[in-house]
Formats: C-alpha cells, structure tokens, sequence
C-alpha cells in the first residue's frame, strides 16, 4: 500500500496510532501495512474485499443465531458485527492462542472499527464433502478500538421503575425485578397469540420489561420467578415487526448476564424515584460531610401542568416552587411543570418520600445550578 493511501485512510478516520504498548491494536509496522486497507461498511463492501484485509466499521453486538437455514437457532459465535445497511457479520479473533488477546466484552454495543479480514470460505464445518458445512463470511479480527468521535459510556445505571429506562435507552443498564415467562396477551393486540418472547422482567413498579434475545451461556431458566440483576443492553426502538408492517415500539433488553438478587427488593418502589442518596442527609436537610460541615441542597422534579396537581405538591412541601416554561435537568414536556425545592427543612426525607408516593411524579434529582 503507498503513503498517498495510507494518508487518506488517516485523514479519514481522524486516526491517531496507538502506543506499541496496547495489545488491543497492534500498531507495529506490520500489523498496520496488514489491516491498513480499504474500508468495509456495507455487505457490498464485504462482498468486495472477500478475502482481504480491511477496516470494518460497524457496531459490535452479541451474536444473533439464524432463525432459519444451516445452524438455524445454534449458537456458533459469540460476536457479529452490525454494518450501516443492518446487516450482520460474524466476528471471531484471529489470534485464537489465548481467546482473551481482543477484550470484545468491553466494545459491546459499541461504534467500534476492527482491524482484520473479511473471510469468506467454509465458516460451518469443514471442506469433507460427506460433512455438514456452510459457505459465508466472517470477521477474523486482528484489532479494535471504538470509532474515532463515538463516547464510549462511562457508567451504568441501576433501572428499578419505568423512568430509569427513559433516562438510558440504548445504552447498557443494570435492570432490577422478577424474571418470568413470557404469556402471550391473547387480546388481538398487535403481539396476538404468538411467543414474542420466551422472557420478561417485572421491574418494581410493576413496568414488564421484554427479554429480546439471550445466549446459550446464560441459562434464564434457572432464574425463574426469581428476583435478579440483569446486565445487558436497553434497547428502544422497534422491539416487534419492522418499519413497514405491523410493530410495536418501546423498550427491550438484551442480557448479557443474571445474577440472582440475594436481597430482593428492599425498599418501597416510590423511593427508587428519588435519585438522591438520602443517607447523606440528617433530617433538618443538610448534607453532613466527614469533616463536620454541613450544607444544603435543592431537587426537582416534574408535574403535569394542572392547577390541582400543583396544590397537592404543595400540601406536602409548601416550600416547593413552580417554574413553569423550564426544562430543568429533569427534561419537562411542554405539558409539564418544572418544580424545585430545598432540603433545608424539618422533615426533609419524610417530605421527599412523600413527595415520591405522588403518581404522575416520574424521578426527583438534584438541582445543579449553572
């Protein structure tokens, strides 16, 4: 490959190499004249450089077995890859010495470019004509970093009730409650008589949240009616049907592990509203600190914007204040209010779970003022 290439190729991605010192990526010499080729972002792309190294751009996903055809429902790989046009490849690494040198778990549902070559030959079997095998493509990868400009995330949150999906859809989560069957409704709704899913999540405040798919590895059904953990990508979007038939649109999980709950749920659902860790405060509402000091802070929230809802709010906390027309951190719709107190008062956590005990109040969170 000439310079003048491998100059467009850096100009493109915005590219800096990493150090010799990550083995994520090798950066040597060779490893670069090896995977610095040509881009493969579609299935045309693949088609085109079979057999070839290339930089393959996409999102890194959990394997997604066939639902119809060779291996049909198997579980032959662990990865694939997401290209632009929704097709999916296969990923495997091709250093398969110790199977740990590419740590894809920490790429997962991400923007990711590999390093490697678009292979295309037997990926099922082997080439003795009397034996089973599938002709296809697969990623073998030599490298991964996450595309240039994509945040990785940075933490994941705990999702107990229905606003904590909200405030994370597409990204990876922590999702607390009950694991069970899935029952179809038999109500002529658009998910009929059919087994969407085979498992759903009864979060808390009751929110039923569907599994999308799981791995072999997991085994769900030993977690049965079991109050679990479930680490795994939130998803919302289409979660039924496609684009141009009859679908469904919401929020669906696609688990990567479970573990069971030991503790269960051990406080009402209404407080997992309150986004504030309360055990900072004493009950005059001040934040006490190791040192000895003390100090004060504000939290909001949102209501419908209705006179009577807003009277109730202040039944509870007369000292809460309505904004109306701000969004606050909180997000407001343009049918909301924006309300905002102090904890600087007698009673603060008895008048703040109250608060929670309110319906239409989503989340209550802290007030950073800019």
């Amino acid at each position: 490959m000439n310079s003048a290439k491998i100059l467009l190729l850096l100009t493109l991605f915005g590219l800096i190499f990493i150090s010799a010192q990550d083995t994520r990526v090798k950066a040597d010499s060779e490893s670069s004249s090896t995977y610095m080729g040509d881009t493969c972002r579609s299935w045309n792309d693949a088609e085109r450089l079979k057999n070839t190294p290339a930089i393959i751009v996409g999102r890194l996903q959990k394997f997604t077995p066939w639902e119809k055809g060779k291996g049909a429902g198997h579980m032959f790989w662990q990865y694939e890859i997401q290209l632009a046009d929704s097709t999916s490849i296969p990923v495997v690494n091709t250093d398969k010495s110790d199977g740990e040198s590419i740590p894809f778990d920490e790429y997962l549902n991400s923007d990711v470019m590999i390093y490697g070559t678009v292979y295309y030959g037997i990926i099922i079997g082997d080439s003795n004509p009397e034996h089973q095998s599938m002709t296809g493509y697969r990623i073998d990868a030599g490298g991964i970093d996450f595309l240039p400009g994509y945040e990785p995330q940075k933490s994941i949150d705990t999702c107990r009730i229905f606003s904590d999906l909200e405030a994370n859809a597409n990204k990876k989560i922590i999702a607390s409650g009950k694991l069970q069957k899935y029952e179809p409704p038999r109500d002529g709704s658009k998910l009929g008589n059919d087994q969407v899913w085979d498992y759903v999540l009864e979060m808390p405040d009751g929110y039923i949240l569907p599994i999308l798919k799981t791995t072999a590895n997991l085994e769900p059904e030993s977690f049965i009616n079991r109050n679990v953990f479930i680490f795994g990508f939130l998803k919302h979007g289409i979660i039924f049907g496609s684009e141009n038939t009859a679908n469904l649109v919401g929020y669906g999980l696609d688990p990567f592990e479970i573990k069971v709950n030991e503790k269960g749920n051990t406080a009402p659902f209404n407080e997992y509203k309150i986004k504030i860790d309360l055990s900072q405060f004493n009950d005059e509402g001040y934040r006490v600190y190791p040192n000895g000091e003390k100090s004060s802070a504000h939290y909001e929230f949102c209501i419908p914007a209705v006179d009577s809802l807003l009277a109730e709010v202040k039944a509870i906390d007369p000292e809460a204040a309505e904004m109306k027309g701000s969004k606050g951190r909180s997000g407001c719709s343009d049918k909301e209010w924006l309300v905002i107190s102090s904890t600087r008062k007698p009673g603060f956590i008895d008048i703040i779970k109250r608060t929670a005990e309110l319906k239409y109040i989503r989340k209550i969170t802290e007030t950073f003022w800019e």
